[in-house]
């Protein structure tokens, strides 16, 4: 069926269900990305990825609690960066929608997935780019 045919109602629902399920995704990716990290430095990557997923608040806490841990043997790999990428930057996307957007679902979701593809890139250079270590070192 060409997408002229669809109901407006019916690609509304598709890219409202694509917008919530990425940043749902992203939350995991970013609980998932704390966990891995911490197992890295020797702490306990379960609780912290638990702790996170469960209570978020604490997400902002582990970059300063994480200096009791010792540093990281060798760089983050390739799947490590991007699912802590898709956290930091989807969580940041969804956090900007909520900013910027008037506070109704529709523009969310008008605003969220741009962000999503803007934020996500950044967060990948920002956060695991060396020289730009602010947040993994």
């Amino acid at each position: 069926m060409p997408l002229e045919s669809l109901p407006h109602e019916s690609v509304l629902v598709a890219v409202s269900f694509v917008t919530i399920a990425s940043f749902v995704v992203a939350g995991l990716c970013l609980c998932l990305a704390i966990a891995m990290d911490a197992n890295a430095r020797g702490g306990n990557g379960i609780l912290w990825g638990l702790g996170t997923f469960v209570f978020p608040p604490l997400v902002p806490v582990y970059p300063f609690y994480r200096i009791r841990y010792p540093a990281r043997v060798g760089p983050a790999g390739r799947i490590e960066r991007w699912i802590g990428a898709f956290g930091v930057g989807g969580v940041s996307a969804m956090v900007a929608a909520n900013v910027l957007a008037p506070p109704d679902p529709f523009s969310l979701i008008i605003y969220g997935l741009p962000l999503l593809v803007v934020f996500v890139p950044l967060a990948l250079v920002g956060c695991y780019r060396p020289g730009w270590r602010a947040i993994v070192s």
